[in-house]
């Protein structure tokens, strides 16, 4: 199909999600682990490189330190160079007056410079916080070829009662005639990925016109209603699998299935930052004679005396002798010590548990109220005991919405 020259990308990367817990305490949702090796992003930032799409803009502004250190110029994803740029658009000060995003809608607006420098026909506007794997290629060109404003993707799936997502509608022409966000009573089974395809002058248009008649702000739940009800928007559906991985339970499940029968994503060639945490210079898994480890996933640099049951290990994790590790997950540098148990947990990075410390999260892990969660850097003293829904180590407080 050759490069898509005639395309641009943005990707919505900047929000905080409450119901991530730990793991969105210090880090966006974009840049949160996943899979034992990976961040969020870099699986749209490998479909964007696949797809031969650029340049490529990330909006963000939650806590961006750890998304943009991990991304950095975008060389992983083949994204340096003359041809191909990556560019961080953080929200910034003009004409003497500072604003955060207010919302999707306003975070495009405030970036339309970038449309006016590239000139490009069409943007591709899709959230950097899901797990998947797509060629946008064939969306593209079938935006083009219905002579579309705006082109959803949409994904068959159980929505919920009411809604988890947006859902559409489609009529036998693939064209868009009823689109709500999160509705109470869905009209159909046709979940929104928050993947659109725009042509831009359509974009601009729209969030110029956002930006003066607006209440949230955002594409999903003001601009897309308002170009299917008065413009000409199309839907393609995709039949691959997607995580949406919120909120924390949804991550832990997924890493469960991982470990299982998979999740229908491809994990092969993800493209990502080996360089960024020191994951490249890692020596491989170690297993001690010790050991035993059942259905797991083990990064580089993990060291196991221990017992590791249906979990993920992410790199650098030392489990010691008589320790056992169960139905839980462990970003990376964690140390349990020996004879701590860990049984439904989330462990975010450099965590410590003391001797004989146990974090019980008994029970499934289907809510927040449930697992045990234990955030960055946290120490549990030797002895130490944590029972379901426990949270362990300082979590900072959230002041406020922040978009997108």
């Amino acid at each position: 199909m050759g490069a898509m020259n005639d395309a641009l990308a943005m990707v919505l990367a900047g929000g905080r999600v409450d119901a991530m817990g730990v793991l969105t305490a210090r880090r966006s949702m974009a840049a949160v682990p996943f899979g034992g090796f990976y961040r969020v992003i870099d699986f749209v930032l490998t479909n964007l490189s696949v797809s031969q799409i650029e340049p490529v803009g990330i909006l963000s502004q939650y806590r961006p330190y750890s998304l943009m250190d991990h991304v950095g110029i975008g060389r992983p994803w083949d994204y340096n160079g003359r041809s191909r740029e990556l560019m961080f658009l953080p929200p910034f000060e003009a004409t003497g007056e500072r604003d955060w995003y207010r919302g999707t809608a306003d975070a495009v607006y405030q970036n339309l410079h970038v449309l006016e420098r590239y000139k490009r026909r069409d943007v591709v506007v899709l959230s950097g916080d899901h797990v998947y794997r797509m060629d946008y290629r064939p969306v593209l060109d079938q935006h083009r070829r219905t002579g579309a404003d705006v082109t959803m993707v949409f994904r068959r799936m159980d929505v919920g009662r009411p809604a988890r997502f947006g859902v559409g509608v489609l009529d036998g022409d693939g064209r868009v005639t009823d689109y709500a966000e999160k509705p109470a009573q869905p009209q159909s089974d046709l979940a929104s990925m928050t993947i659109y395809v725009f042509r831009a002058e359509v974009l601009a248009e729209a969030v110029r016109r956002n930006a003066v008649t607006g209440r949230t702000f955002h594409l999903y739940d003001e601009v897309i209603p308002e170009l299917v009800r008065d413009g000409r928007v199309f839907g393609y559906v995709f039949e691959g699998g997607w995580e949406y991985l919120r909120p924390l339970s949804a991550w832990h499940d997924a890493h469960m299935r991982l470990i299982g029968d998979g999740i229908g994503v491809p994990m092969n060639r993800v493209l990502t930052n080996l360089e960024g945490a020191g994951i490249g210079d890692a020596p491989p898994a170690f297993i001690a004679a010790s050991a035993e480890v059942r259905n797991a996933w083990l990064g580089p640099g993990c060291r196991v005396r221990g017992r590791v049951i249906n979990s993920v290990l992410f790199p650098g994790v030392t489990v010691e002798a008589g320790a056992v590790v169960e139905d839980s997950v462990l970003l990376n540098d964690c140390v349990v010590g020996r004879g701590a148990r860990v049984v439904r947990s989330v462990l975010d990075k450099a965590c410590l548990l003391g001797e004989a410390s146990r974090l019980d999260g008994a029970g499934a892990l289907v809510s927040l109220g449930k697992g045990v969660q234990v955030a960055r850097g946290a120490i549990l003293p030797a002895g130490a005991e944590i029972g379901p829904g426990g949270v362990v180590g300082d979590v900072p407080a959230f002041d406020g919405e922040v978009a997108p």
